[in-house]
């Protein structure tokens, strides 16, 4: 009967700390195999603190962003384990990721959304608690979305939350499938009249600020009902309007 080590090579190989084995497997294995615990070989390296493993198989392009059985990212197991070197290179290679994902994305994106009617559609949505009458003091938010074309503009009140503190503005994001990747993405502050264009290349500085920011706040796993969720068709004529 075969082990688990003949079942995962990779995670075998990174357990041993077996850098020429991880590295002749990773040409004939899928880097993002999961074990039953639904680690990948990246997860086992960083919780193992097997570093080089780590830049082995981000080289190899391991993902970043996939979560295991017990919903976290290879991000949040660096984070917990506060290696920073670590945290810098999942960093990097998660905005790699995330551009690339993207880029190969955005061409289906922009035809789907010329291909629908345009449109406009308004989401509410709020933060619920078992604790009595806390749900009341919880934010809540309705988010306006216009499509036109191939682009989309998504207006919301909510700037920030955490340790149960919000801010409200108008913030709105805007997406132009028209224009270039990197020129698609603004974050307009409607208050303030200022807006800021979404780029894809940071500094290292802007890295860095982020690895701070992590390593400074709470890990959290948020999850989403959707068994609550549902759609009401705005309607209006002669006799009645509403909503």
């Amino acid at each position: 009967m075969a082990d688990d080590g003949d079942g995962f090579p990779l995670h075998k190989a990174v357990f041993e700390n077996d850098l020429q084995t991880l590295s002749r497997l990773l040409r004939k294995h899928d880097v993002a195999t999961k074990d039953k615990h639904g680690n990948t070989a990246l997860h086992l390296a960083v919780m193992l603190g097997r570093k080089e493993c780590v830049q082995l198989l981000l080289k190899h392009d391991a993902p970043v962003k996939v979560k295991n059985g017990l919903g976290w990212t290879v991000l949040a197991e660096a984070v917990s384990y506060g290696n920073r070197p670590t945290i810098s290179s999942l960093v990097r290679k998660f905005r790699q990721q995330s551009r690339e994902q993207m880029e190969e994305r955005r061409p289906n994106l922009v035809e789907a959304l010329n291909r629908i009617n345009d449109f406009y559609m308004e989401l509410k949505w709020d933060f619920q608690s078992w604790v009595p009458l806390v749900s009341r003091i919880l934010p809540s938010d309705i988010c306006k979305i216009y499509k036109s074309g191939a682009n989309i503009r998504l207006d919301t009140t909510l700037v920030d939350f955490s340790d149960m503190r919000w801010e409200r503005g108008d913030i709105s994001f805007i997406f132009n499938g028209d224009a270039k990747p990197n020129e698609s993405l603004t974050v307009l502050d409607n208050i303030t009249k200022v807006y800021q264009k979404v780029r894809y290349e940071e500094s290292e500085m802007e890295i860095e600020d982020e690895v701070d920011l992590l390593m400074s706040t709470d890990i959290l796993a948020a999850q989403i009902s959707t068994k609550s969720i549902s759609f009401a068709r705005a309607q209006s004529g002669w006799i009645f309007r509403g909503r």
